[in-house]
């Protein structure tokens, strides 16, 4: 199965992990423009959406496995 075959399977299956990832990716952007980029506020906002991608990835392994 091709990564991007793997990818749009994911995202059908959760569509809310990208939304989430989405929602975190644009509060990032303004807290950054609104504190800057290296704001304590910012800085925790970036690694949380880091987390949400790393999940996400996660779970695109596992659907690449079962596959």
């Amino acid at each position: 199965m091709s990564s991007l075959s793997i990818v749009n399977k994911t995202q059908e299956i959760y569509p809310s992990s990208l939304e989430k990832i989405e929602k975190k990716r644009k509060q990032l952007f303004h807290t950054a423009k609104t504190y800057g980029i290296y704001a304590p506020e910012t800085l925790r906002c970036s690694r949380e959406l880091d987390l949400l991608i790393v999940e996400f990835q996660e779970k695109c392994l596992s659907v690449q496995i079962d596959s």
